[in-house]
């Protein structure tokens, strides 16, 4: 499997890759989508569909027959975060339109509860989005037809409405707000906690052009043996309690021995079938690894070669580490929770007061955003 260019978290993908989203003016008169209060310019859609085109990149650049310098990824059929698997292009044309929906269904919505947003809030999110746009989105965008007061419209106000609307059902004091209890169900069904050491498979060299080289197979051997000999250990626990204290014991002595620091060590709390170390064989590790459970494995090769230890905490560890008395994380896992059924809701809203669709937005298809990278080297998805 190919290393993949991985996102960073939802919210700042959100950032980089709406630069190019828009709902005010444009550099034309089509429109897209309307209801019977609201008309969205072309450029709303122009800067959703440059969302999901960047996602579905994303997606697609885990498949082995990816190839960033052809359009041809369009074709591949992907799998997104929630399951569902399409051909790339349909994909991301099915999801520019949900999203240009939703847009629609919200301020509806809100208009009708009578709840407005905080204007402040709006302009922050207005200046960091022009920052961007002015950083290199505009070049991208605007020949495209996105203005930027379109891109600000998506990327500012849209991003705060949906985040009020979500917050009315779902924050404090929303009318459907989970309890304490079926939030903690839910993380213990979908959170984990892991950690996982890299041990370099390499040496300093001054001769070589990286600057590394790959370890004899006999200085390798003695570094993998000793990594396995912590999975072993660990592995060896009566239940995952027990192994969590193995592995705090085991990578303990093993840093010490070897002179690393706690930095050496990562660990992070994610749902499981979302892990995102940005390491590909780490993730699919994670996916399927059992609580109290550790494994070892080697990623890259020569110059570039890692041995890891990877080990998943008890459900136990991590629900009390995660889900703290004060509840500071709990709104993250009600956003997880919860994100699908708002979407529904919002889909039944668009239904009931009902919209148009312009002919005009037949005109484009996601491959209008293809560009060849500049380099010959790795590819990297930018916003």
């Amino acid at each position: 499997m190919k290393p993949t260019v991985k996102l960073a978290s939802l919210f700042l993908a959100v950032l980089m890759l709406f630069s190019v989203f828009a709902s005010g003016c444009t550099l034309n008169k089509e429109w897209s989508y309307k209801t019977k209060d609201k008309t969205l310019a072309i450029g709303v859609y122009l800067t959703a569909m440059y969302e999901c085109y960047l996602e579905a990149q994303n997606y697609a650049s885990k498949l082995d027959d990816y190839d960033a310098s052809s359009s041809k990824w369009l074709d591949l059929e992907i799998t997104d975060d929630e399951g569902n698997t399409a051909v790339a292009k349909d994909w991301i044309k099915e999801n520019t339109e949900r999203k240009c929906l939703e847009l629609l269904a919200i301020e509806a919505e809100l208009k009708k509860m009578d709840a407005t947003v905080d204007e402040a809030t709006v302009d922050r999110y207005a200046e960091s989005m022009e920052n961007y746009w002015y950083q290199g989105l505009k070049k991208t965008l605007e020949p495209k037809g996105v203005s930027l007061e379109s891109f600000k419209y998506y990327t500012s106000r849209y991003t705060v409405e949906y985040e009020k609307l979500f917050d009315l059902f779902y924050g404090e004091e929303g009318t459907k707000r989970p309890g304490k209890d079926e939030i903690t169900k839910y993380f213990e069904q979908n959170y984990i906690e892991y950690a996982y050491l890299p041990v370099a498979l390499t040496a300093t060299s001054d001769e070589a052009a990286t600057g590394k080289v790959a370890l004899s197979e006999a200085e390798a051997n003695k570094v993998t043996t000793a990594v396995d000999a912590v999975k072993e250990t660990v592995n060896k626990s009566a239940d995952a309690a027990a192994a969590d204290e193995a592995f705090a014991a085991a990578i303990a002595e093993y840093m010490s021995a070897n002179g690393l620091t706690e930095d050496s060590l990562t660990t992070a709390t994610s749902v499981q079938k979302k892990v995102n170390t940005g390491t590909d064989e780490l993730d699919e590790a994670l996916k399927t690894l059992e609580e109290g459970k550790a494994v070892t494995l080697k990623v890259g090769e020569a110059d570039s070669a890692q041995y890891y230890c990877v080990y998943r905490y008890s459900t136990a560890k991590a629900k009390t580490d995660y889900l703290t008395e004060d509840g500071a994380n709990d709104s993250e896992v009600i956003k997880e929770m919860k994100t699908k059924e708002y979407r529904e809701y919002l889909a039944g809203v668009i239904k009931d007061i009902g919209y148009e669709k312009s002919k005009y937005v037949g005109k484009y298809q996601p491959s209008m955003f293809f560009e060849k990278p500049k380099n010959t080297g790795t590819s990297v998805i930018t916003g």
